[in-house]
């Protein structure tokens, strides 16, 4: 009974001061921007800069365009690469790429998109996607059509990050899913694996917990030696949702310290401050000295007070 009250009151401590100690460095810290990607082959990793915010920050603009009237902007057609399939493709390429580098006020007319995700988006890439499917589907010899599919799958995976960076959800989801699934048909499963993982971390950001833990773990399935992002915010949700599931807390932990090198910087700074926040509790865990391996006040007295309590419970068992 002495131990319990005496652990009781050590954690109370220790969590009012990790509170003052928050307070007085200005709050709690801000999580990793969301990544963006490149285009890259299948067997390469997709390299990343920030952009969004993640979970727990505020979110950017969350209003979506209307919808496009008479006075909307025409869209500027790119030069035109002929009739064939090779020039459709073109075409739809310089509509695609238009309008991921368009802002929210710059992309034009928006339209229902009654194919697909049945929600808004700009009319531009409404164009380029038809333009990219019938001209890939009408690729030939076959080597070709199976590469032009993958070049589809990356744009519906850019035109994702588009929608996905300005909160558009339903849009964005239904692309980065169409992405994976053309890239994993076209065995391009690092692509394929890449768009669920920024799908998950999305999700994640819009606290869908459940449907992006599902997410990611598809991913993982679908690769795992270039793709460290999956396994990192898996791990991170399971951490989470814990509690005194030993069992699977140290399964989490083993997958963000297993995870690797983040495809952003953001990410990686959060991955290695996670590392060493793991790393810390589990030496502490062995001797009371290790305790005081950390900068943290508040890390540091919770330590000390659950060693404390944990002799004084062994010698009243005794």
């Amino acid at each position: 009974m002495i131990s319990t009250h005496i652990s009781t009151l050590c954690f109370l401590l220790g969590t009012l001061l990790a509170g003052v100690q928050a307070a007085s460095s200005g709050g709690t810290a801000k999580l990793a921007s969301v990544p963006t990607a490149a285009a890259v082959p299948d067997r390469a990793p997709v390299k990343l800069h920030g952009a969004a915010a993640p979970i727990g920050l505020a979110r950017t603009s969350s209003k979506a365009p209307l919808l496009a009237g008479e006075d909307d902007a025409k869209v500027s057609a790119p030069a035109d690469g002929g009739s064939s399939w090779e020039g459709k493709f073109a075409e739809g390429l310089g509509y695609s790429k238009q309008a991921c580098d368009a802002s929210e006020t710059e992309a034009g007319s928006w339209q229902l998109d009654s194919d697909g995700s049945m929600a808004a988006v700009p009319k531009q890439m409404l164009l380029a996607e038809t333009l990219l499917r019938e001209a890939a589907a009408e690729a030939f010899p076959e080597k070709k059509r199976t590469e032009k599919y993958a070049e589809l799958a990356l744009r519906l995976y850019n035109h994702g990050k588009w929608l996905a960076e300005r909160n558009l959800a339903k849009a964005a989801e239904w692309r980065y899913r169409e992405s994976s699934r053309i890239a994993k048909e076209a065995k391009r499963s690092v692509l394929a694996a890449h768009s669920l993982s920024r799908l998950g971390y999305f999700l994640m950001y819009w606290r869908r917990f459940d449907e992006a833990r599902e997410v990611l773990l598809a991913s993982e399935k679908l690769s795992t030696k270039a793709n460290p992002l999956a396994p990192f915010l898996y791990g991170l949700l399971e951490r989470q949702v814990a509690g005194a599931d030993l069992e699977r807390l140290l399964a989490a932990e083993e997958r963000i310290l297993q995870s690797g090198k983040q495809p952003s910087e953001e990410l990686e700074a959060q991955r290695e401050a996670m590392v060493s926040d793991i790393t810390y509790w589990r030496s502490a865990e062995t001797s009371p000295i290790r305790c005081l391996d950390t900068d943290n006040a508040a890390n540091v007295l919770i330590c000390l007070c659950s060693h404390i309590a944990l002799a004084l419970q062994r010698a009243f068992t005794w």
